[in-house]
């Protein structure tokens, strides 16, 4: 089917075209990726975080794969947030080619064709193509991973498959550092068969590969990895909530069950800036798929699971057990091939049992309505989307933001060009307005204690009071108005008004 997975492939760069977004992602983590592919290319900063004041930090949180693979595109082109997003196109697009190829196997062609259309056209794959995000090239890496472990469940020695799924997901590992639940269910999926030797080549191979990364960040930073906090902690934006217990881990994992079929699926099935995401038939539907695909598990794992069943279970054990706080349809982006094999693979068990009442081409139907529902939503989001390119195109860098979110980018824009380049800001967003405003910054410390806040405070020179983000009005606000004679105005914008103080400093003690 090789000119049908070329007109798949072809789709989905189509859809892509029609649906990219030219402007830099509001999150931290896009502006944190390019800063990190500037620290490997700026001699003697080695892999670090040079936003903050001071000589650059070892970054330990985010690997250093995807970083490498924007150095390039950075050297040559710089900052040019377009060709950099190009290359998370490319990721999808080589997502796509190897999906169609790895779901053909042991399938019939129907049921592929629906499948493989549903994926190539998956709103949750297609929207991060627009982000300088490693959603992408994680679910490339990965992809490659399963298909190679599926092509080596017939081979009895280590060839090539082995050893290239091997190579695979410890580039995921790379990549991101959940990529070691992947490494993880490839040596499980060995020992459930009985394969010892590729079970402890895998393994220890596996392991070994990962050593560098978890002794440097230790030796860095006396962690091997900082999610591990994260995991433990009742809110990441109010740490102050403390820490979960045993049973607050219980009732996270089941309200953040309900929470993704119930959102966030939604928005991977109909795109997650998509109106339709809301509507009630399309989360019937998200919820409907969420019972398909543990049915479809369920059925797997009553076999001997392999390397997608361990990986799926790994994973959505791990997103369920993440914080709540920061739930979103990006986690479930590696899972969406998954996510549709065992949709289908639950219809068809559903229909052999209830063979009276549905046909046995449910599952086709179930691919079928995925596909529908997803080109569809699309249809709807292109126009509106072509027009914000054209307004980017015609001289709009910020065409369609909130206008909070116009005033925060004018307010960075002001401090670039009105400050000097030493200055120091406190800001909600440090990285990104590191990289909009080329100046040093700070984040303030989520706590309702002012002295903490102003503590951080003292040591810049400007603070940015945001419109955006709750938390600067609940923990950064407060503690300014514990000091009104520590600041003045330096600006402000149009409403909704973004405010720039300047800090007045202590004069330093005379020297006696």
């Amino acid at each position: 089917m090789p000119q049908v997975t070329a007109g798949l492939v072809a789709l989905h760069l189509v859809l892509c075209a029609a649906l990219f977004e030219p402007k830099i992602h509001t999150g931290g983590d896009s502006a944190t990726y390019v800063l990190l592919a500037e620290s490997l290319l700026t001699p003697g900063d080695g892999y670090s975080g040079s936003w903050e004041p001071g000589p650059p930090q070892a970054h330990t949180k985010y690997p250093p794969v995807y970083p490498a693979l924007l150095a390039p595109l950075v050297a040559i082109f710089g900052r040019n947030f377009v060709v950099l997003k190009l290359l998370s196109v490319v990721f999808t697009a080589a997502s796509v080619f190897l999906f169609c190829r790895y779901a053909r196997r042991r399938r019939e062609p129907t049921p592929w064709f629906f499948m493989a259309l549903a994926f190539a056209v998956s709103p949750g794959v297609i929207d991060y193509s627009r982000w300088m995000l490693s959603e992408a090239p994680f679910l490339l890496f990965a992809l490659l991973a399963l298909w190679q472990l599926d092509r080596d469940r017939d081979e009895e020695g280590m060839a090539r498959p082995f050893w290239l799924a091997l190579l695979a997901a410890v580039i995921s590992f790379y990549v991101r550092s959940i990529g070691a639940l992947l490494l993880a269910a490839g040596s499980l999926s060995y020992l459930t068969r009985r394969k010892w030797r590729k079970f402890l080549v895998h393994g220890v191979v596996g392991a070994g590969l990962t050593i560098p990364w978890l002794v440097r960040n230790r030796l860095a930073e006396g962690a091997a990895t900082p999610y591990l906090e994260e995991f433990l902690l009742s809110n990441v934006y109010n740490p102050e909530a403390g820490h979960l217990g045993l049973s607050g881990m219980v009732g996270r994992f089941f309200e953040n069950g309900w929470l993704y079929a119930s959102r966030e699926l939604p928005r991977a099935l109909a795109g997650s800036d998509s109106t339709w995401a809301g509507a009630l038939p399309v989360v019937v539907l998200a919820v409907v798929v969420s019972c398909l695909v543990l049915l479809g598990l369920a059925h797997a794992l009553r076999r001997r699971p392999g390397a997608p069943e361990l990986y799926f279970v790994l994973i959505g054990a791990a997103i369920m057990l993440f914080q709540a706080s920061v739930n979103d349809v990006r986690y479930l982006v590696p899972l969406i091939p998954l996510i549709l094999i065992y949709a289908m693979d639950g219809a068809g068990v559903l229909a052999r049992a209830a063979r009276r009442f549905l046909p046995p081409s449910f599952p086709i139907f179930v691919a079928g309505a995925l596909a529908t529902l997803a080109l569809g939503a699309q249809a709807v989001r292109v126009p509106a989307n072509l027009d914000m390119i054209t307004r980017y195109a015609a001289g709009d860098p910020y065409a369609d933001h909130h206008p909070a979110w116009r005033r925060f980018f004018e307010a960075a824009e002001w401090v670039k060009s009105n400050t000097p380049p030493d200055a120091v800001v406190t800001v909600r967003k440090p990285r990104l307005f590191n990289v909009l405003a080329d100046r040093r910054a700070l984040v303030y410390p989520f706590s309702t204690q002012p002295d903490s806040v102003l503590r951080v405070v003292r040591e810049t020179d400007y603070v940015v009071i945001d419109a955006i983000h709750p938390t600067t009005s609940r923990y950064l606000v407060p503690a300014l108005e514990q000091q009104p004679d520590g600041f003045h105005v330096a600006h402000q914008t149009q409403p909704p008004i973004t405010w720039i103080l300047g800090v007045r400093h202590a004069p330093d003690p005379p020297i006696p």
